[in-house]
């Protein structure tokens, strides 16, 4: 208990000092909710929200269908919607392919997303392949995990932009999870080597898993 006060009280501090940055900084708020259809299927949804504290407003809303081929390996569709300030509305259609695998204490999991995306008020198509690779080990505060995504723009089979991820997760009740992430987003020219843009952002993420099909006696 004394841990996750210490924990919710960093997380509280870095967020309110946080605010003060300049515009490229944002804080995310995302919640995750996984709904058991069965055992093999369930309902993955959430919702996010970002804001730099300046003229920077998004909502994102996100559902999708998974099924477990195996305890490591999982399939997944869905659609998202996003909108908000300075961000053009947007239907994202996906697909994922999501693979975990235990080296010792370490988790290695993988997800490859492909996206289509449909932007309604420009008229326009675009599609691309996010790889996102996560190391994952438990130490004495918390799940520690570092990871990156690149994203393949495949109209012209470039990197776009790339994100790194650094995070400390912990349980705050038996079927929910927190995790206070760092998250360096960087845009790229065509090169694929010059950085254009580089954006920082905190992000306070919650896992909430419902489970109707356990019996508790």
């Amino acid at each position: 208990m004394k841990r996750t006060i210490f924990f919710l009280t960093i997380l509280f501090y870095l967020l309110s000092s946080y605010s003060a940055y300049a515009q490229d900084n944002m804080v995310w708020f995302h919640y995750f909710n996984k709904f058991k259809l069965s055992y093999k299927f369930s309902i993955d949804s959430d919702i996010g929200y970002r804001n730099d504290f300046h003229d920077l407003a998004r909502w994102q809303f996100r559902s999708g269908l998974k099924y477990d081929l195996t305890e490591d390996f999982n399939i997944r569709a869905g659609i998202m919607y996003v909108q908000g300030q300075s961000t053009n509305q947007e239907l994202r259609f996906y697909q994922d392919l999501i693979y975990k695998a235990r080296i010792g204490e370490v988790i290695i999991a993988n997800r490859l997303r492909f996206e289509e995306q449909y932007f309604p008020t420009l008229n326009k198509t675009s599609y691309r392949l996010r790889f996102n690779p996560m190391m994952k080990f438990s130490t004495e505060i918390g799940l520690l995990s570092a990871g990156v995504e690149p994203f393949i723009n495949l109209d012209g089979f470039k990197v776009s932009s790339n994100r790194m991820y650094f995070g400390i997760t912990r349980y705050f009740t038996k079927n929910t999870l927190i995790t206070l992430q760092y998250i360096r987003e960087s845009s790229y020219s065509r090169t694929e080597v010059d950085t254009i843009n580089s954006s920082h952002m905190i992000r306070i993420k919650i896992d909430h898993m419902l489970n109707p099909l356990r019996i508790v006696k």
